[in-house]
């Protein structure tokens, strides 16, 4: 079977997505990528399409709309003839416009890897990838979501059931696994990990930081700006919080959560994240907000659901997240779940015909 995966963006957790999903693929089937001229990491037995992006997420959305690169990225899928695109995230850009109907009309099964069915709120690009979309994902074969949560929300989108297939999110543990060091002393760190952006619920975190009775210290890190206010709240509390305001490495984020005792989400608006299952694989137990997949993903993990925007809901879940012992679900890592990607496949393969 010749597979395309797709992904217009591959920085962040979408770039770890992608990158463990096709490496797993690439050991079992003939895969062909198509990704953005910074991708840097190697798979073995993957061939390998790249095209110009920009150093932002608006530049990037436009430079997509130029039609020399639509027409280079038609003539590479009819000269290699594939059987099955996949693309991963990004329904919403441009080039879909022109590619999914391609695709339909050459009876090549799309599927395409949704992640988030409700729109972020705040963002000028996701809204507008939020409104194209809707012209992209009638035409696909198969649309991918990663829990029974969404159906409903995919259905609304005018997609039969039939049309919708559910694979677990992947875990993104084995990226760190040669960090992974034994005997790390532990802090009274209450971590947040992620970019900070306002879905987030960052003021409700530096709020239970502020109630939070015990000699712990609140870590904010990631990439990302915090609104001036709840800035100033970290630097007048530095007994209080410790703020690593960068990207991180991944052996920096291995050393985070062996150092940390509890990881906590405390999202206003969630699809599904790769946190619990990294915070899980290291042992340290979590604290979500009821929004999104994390009502069905953190009792997997043994972790602890709290009430959204409520900050004293966190300072208690924190409390009874202390002494938690997680539980990682091994069979959620892509070595594992990549059969299920290629079963489908052959089934709108199959379909298609």
């Amino acid at each position: 079977m010749k597979i395309l995966l797709i992904s217009f963006s591959t920085r962040g957790a979408i770039g770890d997505y992608f990158f463990l999903l096709a490496l797993e693929l690439a050991k079992k089937e003939n895969v062909f990528l198509m990704v953005p001229s910074y991708f840097d990491r190697k798979i073995e037995n993957a061939k390998i399409f790249r095209f110009k992006m920009g150093n932002s997420k608006i530049i990037s959305f436009f430079n997509l709309i130029n039609p020399l690169l639509i027409l280079k990225i038609l003539s590479f899928i009819k000269k290699e003839r594939f059987d099955i695109v996949h693309l991963i995230f990004g329904e919403g850009y441009p080039p879909m416009l022109i590619l999914a109907p391609y695709l339909e009309k050459k009876k090549i099964p799309l599927i395409i890897t949704i992640h988030d069915p409700e729109i972020h709120p705040g963002k000028i690009v996701e809204k507008l990838s939020g409104f194209l979309r809707k012209f992209v994902i009638k035409l696909a074969a198969g649309i991918h979501i990663h829990t029974e949560l969404f159906r409903e929300r995919i259905k609304e989108m005018g997609i039969s059931g039939n049309k919708i297939f559910i694979i677990p999110h992947g875990s993104f543990a084995p990226l760190f696994e040669k960090y992974k060091k034994p005997n790390v002393q532990k802090e009274n760190w209450i971590l947040f990990f992620g970019r900070l952006e306002k879905y987030k619920g960052l003021e409700y975190f530096i709020e239970a930081g502020l109630k939070f009775k015990e000699d712990f210290k609140f870590v904010i890190a990631g990439p990302g700006k915090l609104d001036k206010q709840l800035l100033d709240k970290i630097k007048q509390n530095p007994e209080k919080f410790i703020l690593i305001n960068k990207f991180l490495s991944n052996e920096e984020v291995a050393d985070l959560f062996q150092r940390s005792k509890v990881c906590v989400l405390p999202y206003i608006q969630a699809t599904q994240s790769s946190v619990p299952l990294i915070s899980a694989y290291f042992d340290v137990p979590v604290v979500a907000t009821k929004v999104g997949n994390f009502i069905e993903e953190i009792p997997l993990i043994n972790g602890v659901l709290v009430d959204p925007q409520n900050s004293d809901s966190l300072v208690e879940g924190i409390y009874r997240a202390i002494n938690l012992k997680p539980i990682y679900p091994k069979d959620r890592e892509f070595s594992n779940l990549s059969d299920k990607f290629i079963f489908l496949y052959q089934k709108l393969l199959y379909k298609s015909k």
